[in-house]
């Protein structure tokens, strides 16, 4: 006889959360416990009224599947942040599960796995963040002891963890992608083509001067501007429409120090705004009254995005995004209008690295490093003044002329 599973799980199904659980023999039943909006915390405190926690047989880790660990692991991880459970939750559900949640937990070949995430056609990026999502999974249920820390392979004792065999370039998880970087030129031309009355303007300029993630700038009430001394606090951040208490990382909490033109701007707006008490947003919604910050995306596509195309730093081909150099774009945003260009822009000015850091807020400078684009104007400098000393002007054969339709 297989015993069952342990603690069970929950699901969610056609408006209704139920509760899974194994039996002695291994055969999945489910129970319905409430509506779909039923939050977890609640869903197990019904179990337990309900009794139907004493319907399940001890834990057999030999037969507890993937998708078991999974629901266990979305229940019971700590995560640090409601958006971080939501992005590992998506790739979960949608992706990982689909595939291994019938798949007992310990009986997944890493040969097999291999082939199949090879199968995804992702890049290489995304392949690896699949991997390490899953093996996260495995990691964590191996801490919880609810499966074994190794198992016999058939060429000896191995991990239970079959992702930590996985192994190869296909995973790599350092994307290739390069965010398009403004010179302060077309950082000054986009701004000037914001055309809207609600503090569009205000907020891009305040990410474009002070390195504020768009997360962090809305999620700031005017409490949190320490007007006197010039710098602003970060105390809550706005993401996938959520108020989340609390910075990014550790140093996200320090404080943000704020240009006097930004702060010379953000009077003025809080003057002009319907919302200026303390605890109101800089950056409210109108239309909900003021009780939630603006959305990033929408700001983006409304404004952000066709300010860009008007001032000509993008170019807009049948829905797809092009720099004016003409190569394609994935993406657009408040992040490089604001950190990728600022960093680029005080790198260039030979601005001291431990002081970027600081602004960019980087527990490490590699991370800053990565932010730094050097300019096309720098490089071009760059290469002239190597080119000049290894063959001086006045040592050229032949004069240099530039081609009339150069």
């Amino acid at each position: 006889m297989v015993k069952g599973s342990g603690k069970g799980w929950l699901r969610r199904k056609k408006g209704a959360t139920l509760f899974c659980w194994r039996n002695a023999d291994a055969v999945e039943r489910s129970r319905v416990i409430g509506s779909a909006g039923m939050d977890d915390k609640t869903a197990w405190a019904k179990i337990g009224e309900l009794g139907l926690d004493k319907q399940l047989a001890d834990t057999d880790s030999c037969s507890v599947t993937f998708g078991e660990l999974a629901e266990k692991y979305l229940t019971k991880y700590p995560f640090n942040k409601q958006s971080t459970k939501d992005l590992y939750e998506q790739v979960i559900r949608n992706v990982l599960m689909p595939k291994w949640t019938d798949a007992v937990a310990l009986n997944v070949k890493a040969s097999e796995l291999k082939s199949w995430l090879l199968s995804l056609d992702v890049s290489d990026c995304t392949r690896g963040k699949y991997r390490a999502r899953m093996s996260h999974i495995y990691e964590w249920a191996k801490s919880e002891e609810l499966i074994p820390e190794f198992v016999q392979g058939t060429n000896g004792i191995v991990s239970s963890n079959p992702c930590a065999r996985v192994k190869g370039p296909e995973f790599s998880q350092e994307s290739d992608y390069e965010a398009l970087t403004l010179e302060v030129e077309d950082t000054f031309k986009l701004l000037s083509e914001i055309k809207g009355k609600n503090g569009e303007y205000e907020i891009a300029l305040l990410v474009a001067t002070c390195g504020f993630r768009i997360s962090e700038a809305l999620g700031l009430r005017w409490r949190d501007i320490v007007w006197d001394k010039g710098y602003a606090r970060i105390r809550q951040t706005y993401v996938h429409s959520t108020v989340q208490e609390g910075a990014k990382t550790r140093l996200s909490r320090s404080r943000v120090e704020v240009t006097h033109l930004a702060l010379s701007v953000l009077a003025t707006w809080k003057r002009e705004s319907m919302y200026s008490a303390d605890d109101d947003y800089v950056f409210p919604s109108i239309k909900l009254a003021g009780k939630k910050p603006r959305t990033g995306t929408m700001l983006v596509q409304d404004y952000i995005r066709p300010a860009a195309i008007r001032a000509g730093i993008l170019i807009e081909k049948k829905s797809e995004l092009f720099s004016k150099e003409g190569d394609r774009l994935s993406r657009f945003g408040f992040h490089n209008l604001g950190r990728h260009s600022l960093a680029s822009f005080l790198m260039d000015e030979q601005a001291n690295p431990a002081v970027v850091q600081a602004i960019m807020r980087h527990s490490q400078m590699d991370m800053t490093l990565y932010y730094a684009h050097s300019s096309k104007k720098q490089k071009r400098a760059a290469l002239d003044n190597y080119a000049q000393h290894i063959v001086p002007a006045q040592t050229l054969r032949v004069p240099l002329r530039v081609p009339a339709s150069a």
